[in-house]
């Protein structure tokens, strides 16, 4: 009989069903997992990177608050990039097949050619994650140096990077956390619990900073 889900800390492990890519399971223990490529883990990744798009956002308009000048920058990134993610859903998409589900494919593949035995823990997903941030920073440069005809400057990768990095790395966990559950009301719950969670947590981070602002202005 499969163990059940340890949560996203421990998200990842064994199963080759529909694609997954498996780890051989633990003496005594079996870890059921289920794919790594499947409606379920698409929709949560999506869910996670509105969450953290959301969180972002609702960051860089409290940072645009603080500079010198009109703060219309900051204040239009909090509308258009949680918008550019949902409404728009190619671009959630494209970093979910490019960059989300790679991270965790590659972490069940680093975990059973390191001899992992049993479900491999959240940090084979943060070890995975560089690489494939770093593959996925590649790509969109060389796509956008070819629409453009001119390639960024380097620092745009070198941020980029450990961006693609820290959005990787969640959004792959509760991906896999998604893809041991079946049922459509399980993958729909998820979905709301990540988003409505990234929409407190922005919430309350606004809050913080409002309150910490009036304080400090008293």
């Amino acid at each position: 009989m499969g163990t059940t889900g340890d949560g996203a800390g421990g998200a990842d492990g064994a199963g080759v069903a529909g694609g997954a890519v498996g780890t051989p399971g633990r003496a005594g223990e079996t870890g059921a997992l289920g794919p790594v490529w499947s409606g379920r883990t698409l929709l949560v990744s999506m869910a996670a990177l509105l969450a953290e798009a959301v969180i972002v956002a609702v960051g860089l308009t409290l940072y645009s608050f603080t500079q010198e000048g009109p703060a219309g920058n900051g204040f239009m990134a909090a509308f258009v990039l949680p918008f550019a993610l949902v409404l728009g859903a190619l671009p959630g998409f494209v970093l979910t097949a490019t960059l989300v589900l790679p991270t965790l494919s590659l972490a069940r593949r680093a975990a059973r050619w390191g001899g992992w035995h049993g479900r491999p823990k959240w940090w084979w997903t943060a070890a995975a994650a560089p690489f494939t941030a770093a593959g996925a920073t590649l790509a969109y440069g060389t796509v956008l140096a070819l629409l453009t005809r001119s390639a960024g400057p380097p620092r745009v990768y070198l941020v980029c990077w450990p961006a693609l990095t820290a959005a990787a790395v969640p959004a792959a966990l509760l991906a896999a956390v998604a893809g041991r559950g079946t049922g459509a009301r399980r993958t729909v719950r998820l979905m709301l619990t990540v988003v409505g969670t990234g929409f407190l947590a922005a919430f309350v981070l606004g809050v913080c900073a409002l309150g910490a602002g009036l304080l400090s202005a008293v």
